[in-house]
Protein backbone atom coordinates (compact mmCIF):
# COMPACT_ATOMS: atom_id res chain seq x y z
CA UNK A 1 0.00 0.00 0.00
CA UNK A 2 1.78 3.41 -0.99
CA UNK A 3 0.62 6.47 1.07
CA UNK A 4 1.21 9.77 -0.33
CA UNK A 5 1.05 12.84 1.74
CA UNK A 6 0.35 16.43 0.13
CA UNK A 7 1.13 19.60 1.59
CA UNK A 8 -1.15 22.38 -0.11
CA UNK A 9 -0.18 26.22 -0.35
CA UNK A 10 -3.30 28.20 0.46
CA UNK A 11 -0.62 31.24 -0.08
CA UNK A 12 1.43 31.23 -2.87
CA UNK A 13 2.17 34.83 -3.24
CA UNK A 14 3.34 35.13 0.74
CA UNK A 15 6.72 36.02 1.36
CA UNK A 16 6.34 33.27 4.33
CA UNK A 17 6.55 29.58 4.08
CA UNK A 18 6.25 27.92 7.79
CA UNK A 19 6.54 24.10 8.76
CA UNK A 20 2.79 23.06 9.11
CA UNK A 21 2.47 21.56 12.12
CA UNK A 22 -0.68 19.77 12.14
CA UNK A 23 0.51 17.77 9.05
CA UNK A 24 3.56 17.11 11.11
CA UNK A 25 2.03 15.74 13.89
CA UNK A 26 0.15 13.14 11.56
CA UNK A 27 2.96 12.35 9.61
CA UNK A 28 4.99 11.29 12.80
CA UNK A 29 2.43 9.44 14.07
CA UNK A 30 2.14 7.39 10.94
CA UNK A 31 5.90 6.97 10.55
CA UNK A 32 5.89 6.13 14.24
CA UNK A 33 3.00 3.14 13.14
CA UNK A 34 5.35 1.88 10.92
CA UNK A 35 4.29 2.63 7.20
CA UNK A 36 6.72 4.52 4.76
CA UNK A 37 5.13 7.28 2.56
CA UNK A 38 5.95 10.11 0.22
CA UNK A 39 5.41 13.57 0.38
CA UNK A 40 4.74 16.38 -2.51
CA UNK A 41 5.25 19.80 -0.47
CA UNK A 42 3.48 22.17 -2.97
CA UNK A 43 4.10 25.07 -0.40
CA UNK A 44 7.14 25.70 0.26
CA UNK A 45 8.59 24.26 -3.46
CA UNK A 46 5.70 26.88 -4.72
CA UNK A 47 4.32 24.16 -6.48
CA UNK A 48 1.38 25.11 -8.92
CA UNK A 49 -1.24 22.63 -9.56
CA UNK A 50 -0.04 21.88 -12.84
CA UNK A 51 3.33 21.20 -10.94
CA UNK A 52 1.65 18.86 -8.80
CA UNK A 53 -0.52 16.88 -11.49
CA UNK A 54 3.23 16.22 -13.35
CA UNK A 55 4.37 15.05 -10.00
CA UNK A 56 1.54 12.21 -9.52
CA UNK A 57 2.40 10.89 -12.68
CA UNK A 58 5.80 10.27 -11.58
CA UNK A 59 4.63 8.86 -8.17
CA UNK A 60 3.07 5.60 -7.37
CA UNK A 61 0.47 5.68 -4.73
CA UNK A 62 -2.83 3.78 -3.34
CA UNK A 63 -3.88 6.46 -0.39
CA UNK A 64 -3.70 10.77 -0.52
CA UNK A 65 -3.89 12.52 2.53
CA UNK A 66 -3.84 15.87 3.05
CA UNK A 67 -4.98 18.39 5.63
CA UNK A 68 -6.01 22.01 4.85
CA UNK A 69 -7.57 24.82 6.93
CA UNK A 70 -11.63 25.22 6.14
CA UNK A 71 -10.89 28.76 4.18
CA UNK A 72 -9.03 26.60 1.49
CA UNK A 73 -11.93 24.43 0.89
CA UNK A 74 -11.09 25.50 -3.48
CA UNK A 75 -7.89 23.95 -3.26
CA UNK A 76 -8.58 20.89 -1.45
CA UNK A 77 -11.41 19.64 -4.63
CA UNK A 78 -8.74 21.14 -7.19
CA UNK A 79 -6.06 18.87 -5.92
CA UNK A 80 -8.89 16.04 -5.30
CA UNK A 81 -9.64 16.66 -8.98
CA UNK A 82 -5.98 16.32 -9.87
CA UNK A 83 -5.43 13.23 -7.90
CA UNK A 84 -8.25 11.48 -9.18
CA UNK A 85 -7.57 12.16 -12.68
CA UNK A 86 -4.11 10.81 -12.42
CA UNK A 87 -5.17 7.60 -10.32
CA UNK A 88 -9.07 6.96 -10.40
CA UNK A 89 -8.68 3.75 -7.66
CA UNK A 90 -6.90 6.10 -5.53
CA UNK A 91 -8.50 6.86 -1.56
CA UNK A 92 -8.17 10.21 -0.69
CA UNK A 93 -8.00 11.34 3.28
CA UNK A 94 -8.49 14.89 4.37
CA UNK A 95 -8.29 16.73 7.65
CA UNK A 96 -8.42 19.83 9.52
CA UNK A 97 -10.85 22.55 9.59
CA UNK A 98 -11.92 21.77 6.16
CA UNK A 99 -13.16 18.29 7.01
CA UNK A 100 -13.91 18.95 10.70
CA UNK A 101 -16.38 21.96 10.17
CA UNK A 102 -18.21 20.79 6.71
CA UNK A 103 -17.43 17.02 6.36
CA UNK A 104 -21.43 16.74 4.53
CA UNK A 105 -20.37 19.40 2.21
CA UNK A 106 -16.70 18.63 1.58
CA UNK A 107 -17.69 14.80 0.92
CA UNK A 108 -20.60 15.63 -1.55
CA UNK A 109 -18.87 18.64 -3.72
CA UNK A 110 -15.29 17.20 -3.87
CA UNK A 111 -13.61 13.51 -4.65
CA UNK A 112 -12.57 13.20 -1.50
CA UNK A 113 -13.35 9.74 -0.29
CA UNK A 114 -12.67 10.26 4.20
CA UNK A 115 -12.64 13.15 6.27
CA UNK A 116 -11.04 13.03 9.61
CA UNK A 117 -13.26 14.93 12.30
CA UNK A 118 -11.36 16.51 14.98
CA UNK A 119 -7.97 15.40 16.64
CA UNK A 120 -6.41 13.17 13.98
CA UNK A 121 -3.59 11.91 15.32
CA UNK A 122 -4.93 8.22 16.05
CA UNK A 123 -7.57 8.20 13.31
CA UNK A 124 -5.24 8.22 10.71
CA UNK A 125 -3.12 5.57 11.80
CA UNK A 126 -6.62 3.53 12.30
CA UNK A 127 -7.90 4.52 8.87
CA UNK A 128 -4.59 3.41 6.93
CA UNK A 129 -4.56 -0.47 9.18
CA UNK A 130 -8.08 -1.02 8.34
CA UNK A 131 -7.03 0.05 4.77
CA UNK A 132 -4.21 -2.26 4.67
CA UNK A 133 -6.45 -5.25 5.42
CA UNK A 134 -9.07 -4.05 2.86
CA UNK A 135 -11.84 -3.94 5.73
CA UNK A 136 -14.85 -1.80 6.60
CA UNK A 137 -14.17 2.10 7.87
CA UNK A 138 -16.98 1.41 10.74
CA UNK A 139 -15.31 1.20 12.87
CA UNK A 140 -12.79 3.57 12.95
CA UNK A 141 -14.09 6.58 15.28
CA UNK A 142 -14.01 9.87 14.16
CA UNK A 143 -14.40 9.92 10.79
CA UNK A 144 -17.27 10.42 7.47
CA UNK A 145 -16.84 8.16 4.52
CA UNK A 146 -18.09 7.84 1.57
CA UNK A 147 -20.33 4.19 1.26
CA UNK A 148 -21.87 4.30 -2.52
CA UNK A 149 -24.05 6.81 -2.84
CA UNK A 150 -24.19 7.23 0.98
CA UNK A 151 -21.95 9.46 3.63
CA UNK A 152 -21.77 7.71 6.55
CA UNK A 153 -20.21 9.02 10.28
CA UNK A 154 -19.04 6.50 12.57
CA UNK A 155 -18.58 7.24 16.46
CA UNK A 156 -16.75 10.43 17.84
CA UNK A 157 -13.37 9.73 18.89
CA UNK A 158 -12.42 11.64 22.27
CA UNK A 159 -9.70 13.71 22.98
CA UNK A 160 -6.58 12.35 23.52
CA UNK A 161 -6.69 13.83 27.61
CA UNK A 162 -3.39 13.08 28.24
CA UNK A 163 -1.23 15.41 25.40
CA UNK A 164 2.17 14.42 26.51
CA UNK A 165 1.31 11.40 25.17
CA UNK A 166 1.85 12.54 22.07
CA UNK A 167 5.39 12.96 19.95
CA UNK A 168 6.35 16.30 18.85
CA UNK A 169 6.72 16.01 15.24
CA UNK A 170 9.56 14.95 13.44
CA UNK A 171 10.35 17.76 11.57
CA UNK A 172 13.26 15.49 9.59
CA UNK A 173 9.76 14.55 7.29
CA UNK A 174 10.50 17.78 5.88
CA UNK A 175 12.67 19.36 3.33
CA UNK A 176 14.23 21.61 6.52
CA UNK A 177 16.89 23.55 4.35
CA UNK A 178 14.25 24.84 2.91
CA UNK A 179 12.28 26.06 5.19
CA UNK A 180 15.31 27.01 7.80
CA UNK A 181 15.52 30.09 4.81
CA UNK A 182 12.80 31.54 5.82
CA UNK A 183 12.68 31.33 9.57
CA UNK A 184 13.32 35.47 9.70
CA UNK A 185 10.49 36.51 7.71
CA UNK A 186 8.38 33.58 9.57
CA UNK A 187 9.41 35.08 13.04
CA UNK A 188 8.68 38.68 14.59
CA UNK A 189 12.23 38.55 15.91
CA UNK A 190 13.62 42.36 15.41
CA UNK A 191 17.04 41.95 17.54
CA UNK A 192 18.60 39.12 15.68
CA UNK A 193 18.85 39.06 11.51
CA UNK A 194 19.83 35.57 11.99
CA UNK A 195 17.80 32.77 13.43
CA UNK A 196 16.94 29.49 12.87
CA UNK A 197 13.09 29.34 14.30
CA UNK A 198 10.70 26.36 14.41
CA UNK A 199 7.12 26.19 15.60
CA UNK A 200 6.62 24.24 19.27
CA UNK A 201 2.66 23.64 19.73
CA UNK A 202 2.54 23.53 23.45
CA UNK A 203 -1.35 23.12 23.60
CA UNK A 204 -4.57 21.94 21.94
CA UNK A 205 -7.52 23.96 21.56
CA UNK A 206 -8.55 27.42 23.72
CA UNK A 207 -10.63 27.58 26.77
CA UNK A 208 -12.75 30.57 24.83
CA UNK A 209 -15.23 30.90 22.63
CA UNK A 210 -15.01 33.28 20.46
CA UNK A 211 -17.84 33.48 18.36
CA UNK A 212 -15.71 34.68 14.80
CA UNK A 213 -13.16 31.55 15.79
CA UNK A 214 -13.14 27.92 14.41
CA UNK A 215 -10.17 25.29 14.67
CA UNK A 216 -10.51 21.75 15.10
CA UNK A 217 -10.73 21.54 19.04
CA UNK A 218 -13.38 23.73 19.57
CA UNK A 219 -16.14 22.89 22.30
CA UNK A 220 -13.42 20.42 23.46
CA UNK A 221 -11.48 20.57 26.81
CA UNK A 222 -8.61 23.04 26.65
CA UNK A 223 -5.10 20.67 27.11
CA UNK A 224 -1.61 22.33 27.65
CA UNK A 225 1.59 20.13 27.08
CA UNK A 226 3.55 19.65 30.62
CA UNK A 227 5.98 22.07 31.06
CA UNK A 228 8.57 19.34 31.65
CA UNK A 229 7.35 18.05 27.93
CA UNK A 230 7.66 21.59 27.00
CA UNK A 231 11.23 22.00 27.78
CA UNK A 232 11.98 18.55 26.59
CA UNK A 233 11.02 20.04 23.49
CA UNK A 234 12.67 23.44 23.06
CA UNK A 235 16.06 21.04 24.19
CA UNK A 236 15.52 18.47 21.27
CA UNK A 237 14.49 21.53 18.47
CA UNK A 238 18.18 23.00 20.07
CA UNK A 239 19.97 20.07 19.94
CA UNK A 240 18.80 18.11 16.58
CA UNK A 241 18.29 21.60 14.21
CA UNK A 242 20.25 24.28 15.86
CA UNK A 243 17.15 25.82 16.72
CA UNK A 244 17.42 29.23 18.90
CA UNK A 245 13.97 30.65 17.87
CA UNK A 246 10.69 29.20 19.22
CA UNK A 247 7.52 30.55 17.62
CA UNK A 248 5.01 29.01 19.92
CA UNK A 249 2.39 27.14 17.58
CA UNK A 250 -0.74 27.62 19.72
CA UNK A 251 -4.23 29.65 19.84
CA UNK A 252 -3.17 29.99 23.55
CA UNK A 253 0.31 29.74 25.28
CA UNK A 254 -0.20 31.11 28.46
CA UNK A 255 -3.70 31.09 29.40
CA UNK A 256 -2.57 32.64 33.26
CA UNK A 257 -0.09 33.78 35.13
CA UNK A 258 0.78 30.91 36.82
CA UNK A 259 1.40 29.59 33.51
CA UNK A 260 4.12 31.79 32.21
CA UNK A 261 5.77 32.08 35.87
CA UNK A 262 6.39 28.41 35.39
CA UNK A 263 7.71 28.76 32.26
CA UNK A 264 9.56 31.47 32.93
CA UNK A 265 11.42 29.17 35.89
CA UNK A 266 11.99 26.76 34.13
CA UNK A 267 13.44 28.22 30.93
CA UNK A 268 16.16 29.85 32.93
CA UNK A 269 17.67 26.80 33.79
CA UNK A 270 18.49 26.23 29.79
CA UNK A 271 22.41 25.77 28.87
CA UNK A 272 21.86 27.82 25.46
CA UNK A 273 20.45 31.36 24.41
CA UNK A 274 16.99 30.73 23.33
CA UNK A 275 14.70 33.96 21.62
CA UNK A 276 10.91 32.89 21.85
CA UNK A 277 7.43 34.25 20.90
CA UNK A 278 3.91 33.28 21.66
CA UNK A 279 -0.02 33.95 22.14
CA UNK A 280 -0.88 35.30 25.39
CA UNK A 281 -4.42 35.97 27.32
CA UNK A 282 -5.47 39.66 26.99
CA UNK A 283 -5.45 41.26 30.08
CA UNK A 284 -2.88 38.84 31.72
CA UNK A 285 -0.04 41.66 32.49
CA UNK A 286 -0.54 44.72 34.37
CA UNK A 287 1.64 47.89 35.42
CA UNK A 288 2.34 45.12 38.44
CA UNK A 289 4.23 43.04 36.39
CA UNK A 290 6.89 44.83 34.45
CA UNK A 291 9.06 43.53 36.57
CA UNK A 292 8.30 39.77 35.94
CA UNK A 293 8.09 40.81 32.46
CA UNK A 294 11.61 42.34 31.88
CA UNK A 295 12.46 39.15 33.13
CA UNK A 296 11.02 37.20 30.87
CA UNK A 297 12.61 39.17 28.46
CA UNK A 298 15.78 39.06 29.22
CA UNK A 299 15.21 35.19 28.90
CA UNK A 300 13.84 35.48 24.82
CA UNK A 301 11.12 37.02 24.88
CA UNK A 302 10.90 39.06 21.78
CA UNK A 303 7.05 39.72 21.27
CA UNK A 304 4.12 38.55 22.88
CA UNK A 305 0.41 38.68 20.75
CA UNK A 306 -2.91 39.15 22.15
CA UNK A 307 -5.44 40.27 20.13
CA UNK A 308 -7.94 43.52 20.28
CA UNK A 309 -9.96 42.86 17.52
CA UNK A 310 -11.92 45.73 17.86
CA UNK A 311 -12.44 48.70 20.52
CA UNK A 312 -16.39 48.66 20.50
CA UNK A 313 -17.66 47.02 23.34
CA UNK A 314 -21.26 46.13 21.46
CA UNK A 315 -18.80 44.25 18.91
CA UNK A 316 -16.65 42.92 21.54
CA UNK A 317 -19.77 41.48 23.15
CA UNK A 318 -20.91 40.04 19.99
CA UNK A 319 -17.66 38.49 19.85
CA UNK A 320 -17.59 36.76 23.25
CA UNK A 321 -14.50 38.19 24.14
CA UNK A 322 -13.37 37.77 27.59
CA UNK A 323 -10.96 41.16 27.51
CA UNK A 324 -11.90 45.23 27.78
CA UNK A 325 -10.13 47.54 25.98
CA UNK A 326 -8.87 49.23 28.89
CA UNK A 327 -6.91 45.60 29.59
CA UNK A 328 -5.43 46.00 26.36
CA UNK A 329 -4.06 49.06 27.12
CA UNK A 330 -2.85 48.08 30.41
CA UNK A 331 -1.08 44.74 29.05
CA UNK A 332 0.27 46.60 25.75
CA UNK A 333 1.63 49.45 28.01
CA UNK A 334 3.45 46.94 30.39
CA UNK A 335 4.64 45.36 27.50
CA UNK A 336 6.40 48.25 25.95
CA UNK A 337 8.05 49.30 29.32
CA UNK A 338 9.97 45.91 29.94
CA UNK A 339 11.52 45.87 26.27
CA UNK A 340 8.51 43.52 24.85
CA UNK A 341 6.57 43.86 21.89
CA UNK A 342 3.36 43.61 22.14
CA UNK A 343 1.65 42.78 18.87
CA UNK A 344 -2.00 42.05 17.96
CA UNK A 345 -4.47 41.90 15.27
CA UNK A 346 -8.08 43.65 14.91
CA UNK A 347 -11.16 42.44 12.96
CA UNK A 348 -13.41 44.77 10.78
CA UNK A 349 -17.00 43.73 9.34
CA UNK A 350 -19.29 42.28 12.60
CA UNK A 351 -23.20 43.72 11.81
CA UNK A 352 -22.29 46.04 14.65
CA UNK A 353 -19.38 48.24 12.77
CA UNK A 354 -19.26 51.28 11.77
CA UNK A 355 -16.99 54.07 10.67
CA UNK A 356 -16.77 55.79 14.22
CA UNK A 357 -15.95 51.91 15.70
CA UNK A 358 -13.18 51.28 13.16
CA UNK A 359 -11.77 54.90 13.84
CA UNK A 360 -12.09 54.31 17.52
CA UNK A 361 -10.52 50.77 16.64
CA UNK A 362 -7.02 52.56 15.13
CA UNK A 363 -6.97 55.45 17.74
CA UNK A 364 -6.20 52.35 20.27
CA UNK A 365 -3.59 50.83 18.25
CA UNK A 366 -2.06 54.49 17.67
CA UNK A 367 -2.19 55.02 21.68
CA UNK A 368 -0.41 51.57 22.16
CA UNK A 369 2.01 52.19 19.84
CA UNK A 370 0.79 48.84 18.03
CA UNK A 371 0.31 48.34 13.78
CA UNK A 372 -2.04 45.48 13.44
CA UNK A 373 -2.72 42.72 12.00
CA UNK A 374 -5.68 43.66 9.95
CA UNK A 375 -8.72 41.19 8.74
CA UNK A 376 -11.95 41.59 7.69
CA UNK A 377 -14.78 39.39 8.99
CA UNK A 378 -14.00 36.33 7.79
CA UNK A 379 -16.67 33.62 8.48
CA UNK A 380 -16.13 30.16 8.89
CA UNK A 381 -18.83 27.38 9.05
CA UNK A 382 -18.90 25.79 12.87
CA UNK A 383 -19.21 29.69 14.03
CA UNK A 384 -21.89 31.45 15.78
CA UNK A 385 -21.21 34.59 13.20
CA UNK A 386 -21.36 31.74 10.32
CA UNK A 387 -25.14 30.74 11.11
CA UNK A 388 -25.90 33.94 11.32
CA UNK A 389 -24.88 34.94 8.27
CA UNK A 390 -26.83 32.59 7.04
CA UNK A 391 -29.59 32.55 8.73
CA UNK A 392 -29.93 36.31 7.55
CA UNK A 393 -29.53 35.62 4.19
CA UNK A 394 -25.93 36.76 3.71
CA UNK A 395 -24.82 33.04 2.66
CA UNK A 396 -27.16 31.72 0.09
CA UNK A 397 -24.89 29.32 -1.05
CA UNK A 398 -22.58 27.75 0.98
CA UNK A 399 -20.58 25.95 -1.96
CA UNK A 400 -20.21 29.15 -3.48
CA UNK A 401 -19.23 31.42 -0.78
CA UNK A 402 -16.55 28.60 0.21
CA UNK A 403 -15.19 28.86 -3.19
CA UNK A 404 -14.29 32.52 -3.46
CA UNK A 405 -13.16 32.43 1.03
CA UNK A 406 -9.74 33.37 1.03
CA UNK A 407 -7.45 35.63 3.50
CA UNK A 408 -8.90 37.20 6.48
CA UNK A 409 -7.51 40.17 4.48
CA UNK A 410 -9.38 39.25 1.28
CA UNK A 411 -12.83 41.33 1.50
CA UNK A 412 -15.26 38.88 0.56
CA UNK A 413 -18.88 39.63 2.32
CA UNK A 414 -20.19 42.76 3.88
CA UNK A 415 -22.37 42.08 6.99
CA UNK A 416 -22.66 46.06 8.07
CA UNK A 417 -25.06 48.80 7.12
CA UNK A 418 -22.31 50.52 5.24
CA UNK A 419 -21.45 50.12 1.80
CA UNK A 420 -18.54 48.50 0.14
CA UNK A 421 -17.06 51.54 -1.07
CA UNK A 422 -17.29 53.26 2.56
CA UNK A 423 -16.73 50.02 4.54
CA UNK A 424 -13.39 49.25 2.89
CA UNK A 425 -12.46 53.14 2.59
CA UNK A 426 -12.67 54.12 5.54
CA UNK A 427 -10.43 51.21 6.75
CA UNK A 428 -7.75 51.52 4.20
CA UNK A 429 -7.34 55.41 4.97
CA UNK A 430 -7.34 54.73 8.60
CA UNK A 431 -4.51 52.65 7.87
CA UNK A 432 -2.75 54.63 5.85
CA UNK A 433 -2.83 57.38 8.36
CA UNK A 434 -1.97 55.15 10.88
CA UNK A 435 1.18 54.01 9.41
CA UNK A 436 1.88 57.88 8.96
CA UNK A 437 1.99 58.82 12.29
CA UNK A 438 3.99 55.66 13.38
CA UNK A 439 6.71 56.67 10.87
CA UNK A 440 6.24 53.25 9.04
CA UNK A 441 6.55 53.20 5.21
CA UNK A 442 4.11 49.76 4.10
CA UNK A 443 3.83 48.11 0.76
CA UNK A 444 0.48 47.67 1.97
CA UNK A 445 -1.68 48.40 4.94
CA UNK A 446 -3.38 45.40 4.71
CA UNK A 447 -1.02 42.95 3.77
CA UNK A 448 2.05 43.67 5.56
CA UNK A 449 5.42 42.36 5.66
CA UNK A 450 7.85 42.10 8.65
CA UNK A 451 8.67 45.97 9.99
CA UNK A 452 9.59 47.54 13.14
CA UNK A 453 7.91 49.84 15.15
CA UNK A 454 9.64 52.86 16.31
CA UNK A 455 10.27 53.53 19.85
CA UNK A 456 8.24 55.40 22.29
CA UNK A 457 8.22 56.38 25.69
CA UNK A 458 5.76 55.13 27.95
CA UNK A 459 4.75 55.74 31.33
CA UNK A 460 3.35 53.47 34.29
CA UNK A 461 1.39 55.77 37.44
Amino acid sequence: MKILFINPSLRPESERRQLPVGLGYIMTAVSKAGFSFDLIDMDVNRLTMNDLKQLLQKTDFDICALGCIVTGFKFVRQIANIVKDVKPDSIIIAGNSVATSIPVLLLKNTLVDIAVLGEGDITIVEILKTLEVKQSLEEVQGIAYKSNDEILFTQKRKIISNIDSIEFPDWNLFELDKYEKYSYVNSNCFSKNKIIAYPLNSARGCPFNCTFCYHVFKGEKYRRYSINAIIEEINRLHDLYNCDFVSFWDELTFPTFKSIQDFLENIKKLKFQLSWAANVRGGLFNKKHVSMLRDLREYGCENLHFSLENASSEILSAMNKKMSVSQFVEQAIALHKSGITPLTSVIFGYPQETTESIKKTLKICEECNMYPSVGYLLLQPGTSIYDWAKSKGYIQNELEFLEKCGDRQDFTINLTKMSDEEFQGTVNEGLKELAKKMGLDLPSVLKTTKYKIPKKDFSIN
